[in-house]
């Protein structure tokens, strides 16, 4: 069984008038481990050298049934029911699907959800990271750089940063 070509969006790595696709095989943004992608895609031919390669990267796709796949597992749950997705509006699932991103990427641990522990901070910045990197996805396959996360998060810093000072000054 082969899987025909897709559209597989690498999210964070634009280029000045640069397109964001790039044509690659689905097998690319496979789970990285080997028994979660027997079970999640029985049949499924072997991932490229390239997924191999890409261990700092973060993958999604769509299978032909219509089921979501992530390479890394859910620890954190907003809400018990409610699991992380990829959605075409702001949700729950998108929410949830960005503070699964970006808590490895942070050490604070100050806010207990449902299930797992994650940060005020990454709780606050979740809806932005939203707005401005997942929603602007709008293919069934998207690949994403840990340190294109960790570029996003460092920049969210030194914009908080600035706006604090400015907030000072002006009392």
């Amino acid at each position: 069984m082969t899987h025909q070509f897709c559209v597989v969006e690498r999210i964070g790595v634009r280029t000045p008038g640069g397109a964001l696709t790039s044509g690659a095989r689905l097998d690319e943004a496979t789970p990285r481990s080997r028994k979660s992608a027997q079970r999640s895609l029985a049949g499924a031919p072997r991932r490229s050298g390239g997924a191999r390669s890409a261990r700092g990267d973060v993958c999604f796709y769509v299978d032909s049934q219509g089921r979501q796949h992530f390479n890394f597992p859910q620890r954190i749950w907003l809400y018990p029911s409610v699991p992380m997705a990829v959605t075409p509006v702001m949700s729950i699932e998108l929410e949830t699907l960005a503070i699964n991103l970006l808590t490895p990427m942070t050490r604070q641990r100050d806010f207990r959800a449902a299930v797992g522990v994650t940060s005020k901070r990454v709780r606050r910045l979740a809806s932005r990271f939203c707005a401005e990197c997942l929603l602007t996805a709008q293919s069934q396959a998207w690949v994403m750089q840990r340190s294109t996360i960790r570029a996003w998060l460092a920049s969210r810093t030194r914009t908080q940063g600035r706006s604090r000072v400015g907030a000072r000054s002006s009392r």
